[in-house]
């Protein structure tokens, strides 16, 4: 998910601590509070950033936890 605000952008994603439900799927916002445990890989991950040269734009990357 992204938003953008003048010229910052600004981006939630997998990396955070407390997994977040997909946008439009919970009825509020805040952390899943009943994930099993197994499932835990699954929603949390790493974020990479990266610059690609001759572009503006950067290449943020999710992966999860799951496949790393």
């Amino acid at each position: 998910m992204q938003k953008v605000e003048g010229n910052v952008a600004f981006h939630t994603a997998m990396s955070t601590a407390f997994p977040q439900p997909a946008p439009g799927t919970a009825p509020g916002p805040g952390p899943i509070k009943d994930l099993p445990a197994g499932k835990l890989r699954s929603v949390l991950g790493i974020t990479s950033v990266r610059q690609v040269r001759g572009s503006a734009r950067l290449a943020i990357v999710d992966t999860a936890l799951a496949a790393v």
